[in-house]
C-alpha cells in the first residue's frame, strides 16, 4: 500500500506515526513545504520571549530522525501543486530544483494545515509588520528583535496569541499596545469574564484599544511605523504583529473536487474520510463536530489536530478508527492570569436557542488557610430542563487548568450540575477546598435551576 501525506507538523507526523504502527509494510510519503515537520507551534511565543531556551527546544523531530524512527519518506521543501483523484496521482514541486513530479498513491491525507489571515491593509508588506504561524515566523521575529533598536511594538488581535505575545514582548523590555475589533479582548470568552484579562493587561503595562480597527502601516521618515486607527488616533511602534485569525488552506481540496463543509474547511465524516473516496483529511484544514450541538465546527488547535492525524493515519492504513468530535476546549497564559473556554459560548447558546441558565461563581482556588490562595472566576451554562453543563468559562492565576479539565469531562459525559457536587474530586489544602469549585459551580447552579 503506498499512502502520501500533504503537510507535516501536528496532524501530518501523527497520521504517518499511526500509519506505520497500523501497517508496517505500507510504503508512506510525508511531503513538506517548509524545512521543518515536527515542532510545537504554540511554543513559539514563549521562545521569542527567551522563556525557551532554544528552537531546538520546540523541534520535536528532525525530518531525519522522523524517518529513522518511522521509516518514513519524508520530503522537505516538496510543494504538492494539484491532487487528481481520478488517477491517485498528485503533482509534487521541488522547492530547491523547481523541478516537478508526479507520485502515486492508494491512499492520500491531506494536512495542510491553515494560513494567517493577511487583512487588505496599506503596508502590510512592510518588513516591519510580522505574523506568528510557523517555526521560520518566530525566528524572523526573534532576528528582528536583535538586530533592530526595537522599543515599542504593536499587536492586532487580541485572541490567543495576541494575548501571549502581548507577555512574550513585555518579557523582553518592550512597550505594547494591543489593538482588537470587537469589544473585548479575547473575543472566544463573554465581555464580563474577558473584562477581568483586560484589567490585568493594563496593570501589566499593556496599552488596550479595543473596539479599534488599524487602517495601515506607514513607515515615517524616522523608521518607525505610524499605524493609524479607527477614532483618528495614531499609534507608533518599531514592529507590529498582525494576529487577527487563521484560514484553512482549502486550494488544493477544492481543485481536486473536495467537498468544504459550512466552516470553510475540509468537510469529513468521523473516520476522517472527506467525500473524495481514498482521500482523508485532518488538523488546520479540515473540520470537526461539536459534540454539545452536532454541528460542523472549525477549531485550529494542535490537540485537535494530533487526534484528527492520527485516526486519518490509521485509517488509511487499513485500520477502523473514529474521531468523535471536539467540545472547543482551549486555554491560554498571559503574564499571571490563565483564561480557559470549552462547550459552547453564551452567543452560541443563545444562537441555538438552548433554554440555559448562567451562573457565575468567584471562589478560592485552595483552602484559604493555606499560603497562596488566589481567586478563581468560574462561569457555566446549563440546560434549564434537563440540568446538563453545556459550557463553562475559566479565569484564574491557578488551578486553571485542572477545574478545565474536570469540567470539560463532565461536558463530554453528558453530566448535570447535581453530577459536578456529587463528584469525588481530589482534596487537600495546598490544592484545594472541600468543596472544590467545581462543586460548588454545581451546588449554586443546582439551587438557581431549582429555584
Amino acid at each position: 500500500m503506498k499512502i502520501a501525506i500533504i503537510g507535516g507538523v501536528a496532524a501530518g507526523t501523527s497520521a504517518a506515526a499511526k500509519a506505520r504502527r497500523e501497517n508496517p509494510d505500507a510504503e508512506i510519503v510525508l511531503f513538506e513545504k517548509d524545512n521543518h515537520i515536527s515542532y510545537a507551534g504554540c511554543g513559539l511565543p514563549y521562545y521569542i520571549s527567551g522563556t525557551a531556551e532554544s528552537r531546538e527546544k520546540l523541534i520535536s523531530f528532525t525530518p531525519r530522525e522522523f524517518e529513522k524512527k518511522y521509516k518514513v519518506y519524508v520530503k522537505t521543501k516538496h510543494r504538492v501543486t494539484s491532487i487528481s483523484p481520478q488517477k491517485n496521482k498528485i503533482n509534487v514541486n521541488n522547492l530547491s530544483t523547481q523541478k516537478s513530479k508526479e507520485h502515486y498513491y492508494d491512499r492520500l491525507i491531506l494536512a495542510s494545515g491553515a494560513r494567517p489571515v493577511k487583512p487588505e491593509i496599506p503596508g502590510i508588506d512592510n518588513p516591519q509588520v510580522k505574523f506568528l504561524r510557523t517555526l521560520n515566523d518566530g525566528e524572523q521575529i526573534k532576528k528582528f528583535l536583535r538586530k533592530n533598536k526595537v522599543h515599542k511594538t504593536a499587536i492586532i488581535g487580541a485572541g490567543y496569541i495576541g494575548l501571549e505575545m502581548a507577555e512574550a514582548f513585555s518579557s523582553c523590555g518592550l512597550e505594547v499596545t494591543l489593538i482588537e475589533k470587537e469589544q473585548q479582548v479575547f473575543p472566544q470568552l463573554s465581555k464580563d469574564m474577558a473584562d477581568i484579562i483586560a484589567s490585568h493587561l493594563q496593570q501589566k503595562g499593556v496599552r488596550v484599544r479595543c473596539a479599534k480597527t488599524a487602517a495601515g502601516f506607514h513607515q515615517n521618515k524616522n523608521n518607525k511605523l505610524e499605524i493609524p486607527i479607527s477614532g483618528g488616533s495614531k499609534i507608533r511602534a518599531d514592529l507590529a504583529l498582525v494576529s487577527v485569525g487563521i484560514s484553512p488552506r482549502t486550494e488544493l481540496a477544492e481543485k481536486a473536487g473536495i467537498k468544504l463543509g459550512p466552516t470553510g474547511a475540509v468537510s469529513i465524516n468521523e473516520k476522517m474520510e472527506t467525500s473524495v473516496k481514498n482521500i482523508y483529511a485532518a488538523g488546520d484544514c479540515a473540520e470537526s463536530r461539536d459534540l454539545i450541538s452536532g454541528a460542523p465546527a472549525w477549531v485550529p488547535l494542535g490537540s485537535t489536530a494530533n487526534k484528527q492525524g492520527r485516526t486519518a493515519g490509521g485509517n488509511a492504513a487499513g485500520g477502523a478508527f473514529k474521531h468523535r468530535g471536539i467540545l472547543k476546549t482551549a486555554l491560554t497564559k498571559t503574564f499571571e492570569l490563565t483564561a480557559a473556554r470549552t462547550g459552547l459560548s453564551e452567543a452560541e447558546a443563545e444562537k441555538l436557542d438552548y433554554n440555559y441558565i448562567s451562573v457565575k461563581i468567584q471562589d478560592s482556588d485552595h483552602a484559604g488557610y493555606y499560603p497562596g490562595t488566589e481567586k478563581i472566576h468560574i462561569k457555566g451554562l446549563f440546560d434549564k430542563d434537563s440540568h446538563r453543563l453545556l459550557g463553562a468559562e475559566i479565569i484564574g492565576k491557578k488551578g486553571v487548568d485542572k477545574r478545565l479539565d474536570v469540567l470539560c469531562t463532565a461536558l463530554y459525559s453528558g453530566l448535570t450540575a447535581d453530577d459536578l457536587y456529587q463528584l469525588d474530586l481530589g482534596y487537600a489544602p495546598p490544592y484545594s477546598s472541600p468543596k472544590d469549585p467545581a462543586a460548588v459551580l454545581g451546588m449554586v447552579a443546582q439551587k438557581k435551576l431549582n429555584d
